[in-house]
């Protein structure tokens, strides 16, 4: 992962853990007592934080992180929304405003999340519309996703057993 920040420059880390987040809003409609609401019911708002090993799009669908080579994030000066672009491992390239993932029109918005030097940092996609936000100082530019190599399954071996006669002449 490479990460870029004004006072280090561009510094290449070794991450495991690189995981989206989103948000999702719910509302719970509740009864309640008249004397407590003139309606008689009670609107719960609850906020659950999703994480995955995969890139979820506002249409629901995810692209796992296992069918992914790269993943860029460009942030634009004076602007709210970062561009990611996704790199397939077959070559295959596709750009996605920040917005276009899912939760990029929520409250709280998407974001990828990683433990960097042993602390757990959050990369926002998306600022906040207020005249004073700025992008956090350090920000996730490049991910290159390496899959684990395993090793190959062990050769079976032919062995005779004791009482096989078969295998002698």
């Amino acid at each position: 992962m490479t990460v870029v920040s004004e006072a280090r420059g561009e510094r290449t880390l070794e991450v495991f853990d690189l995981r989206f987040a989103s948000f999702q809003t719910i509302y719970k409609h509740k009864a309640a007592p008249r004397s407590e609401s003139p309606t008689g019911e009670r609107i719960e708002v609850i906020h659950k934080r999703k994480e995955c090993s995969c890139l979820r799009l506002a249409d629901y669908r995810k692209i796992s992180m296992q069918q992914v080579r790269q993943i860029d994030v460009t942030y634009p000066e004076g602007g709210h929304v970062a561009l990611v672009r996704i790199t397939w491992r077959d070559g295959k390239v596709r750009e996605y405003p920040a917005t276009g993932l899912y939760g990029g029109d929520g409250l709280f918005p998407p974001r990828f999340t990683a433990t960097v030097e042993g602390q757990p940092h959050e990369f926002p996609l998306i600022l906040p519309d207020t005249k004073d936000a700025t992008w956090p100082e350090e920000r996730l530019v490049r991910a290159i996703l390496y899959r684990p190599t395993s090793p190959p399954p062990p050769k079976k071996t032919t062995s005779t057993k004791k009482g096989d006669k078969s295998a002698s002449p």
